[in-house]
């Protein structure tokens, strides 16, 4: 999806593409893969999209329709 994003010049990001757990400020607490596999899926498949109250309606049409033309493509 984010290459889909990419491609019709809107903006996305993953902040959080690798969960806490396995960050490696924590590392001494000796996590591994798997030990959180929620969080892990979660970190995956999570991604920003622009928002902001000056969004205007035809930039958000654009965005929702790059989604999901991403989505049955």
């Amino acid at each position: 999806m984010r290459k889909s994003l990419k491609e019709k010049d809107i903006p996305s990001v993953s902040y959080y593409s690798v969960p806490l757990h396995l960050q490696p400020v924590f590392k001494n607490l000796g996590h591994q893969v798997e030990d959180f596999p929620v969080a892990e899926k979660v970190a995956s498949q999570c991604l920003s999209l622009p928002m902001s109250p000056y969004l205007s309606g035809h930039d958000q049409t654009k965005v929702i329709d790059a989604i999901q033309g991403s989505l049955t493509a």
